[in-house]
């Protein structure tokens, strides 16, 4: 089941939250060859992000 987790972007500093698989999600994915979408910001769509909005 996906949870809901905070994210901050280190490129423009926007926080938001996203919803995640668990890790026995992702590896059914990975064993049933379905993509893994990487976390990204909403705002300025780069992946270089960090978990929590400290």
């Amino acid at each position: 089941m996906p949870e809901r987790v905070r994210f901050r972007c280190n490129n423009c500093g926007n926080r938001f939250e996203t919803e995640v698989l668990d890790e026995d999600e992702r590896r059914e994915a990975r064993r049933e060859n379905r993509p893994t979408n990487a976390v990204h910001c909403p705002e300025c769509h780069r992946t270089d992000v960090r978990r929590g909005w400290d």
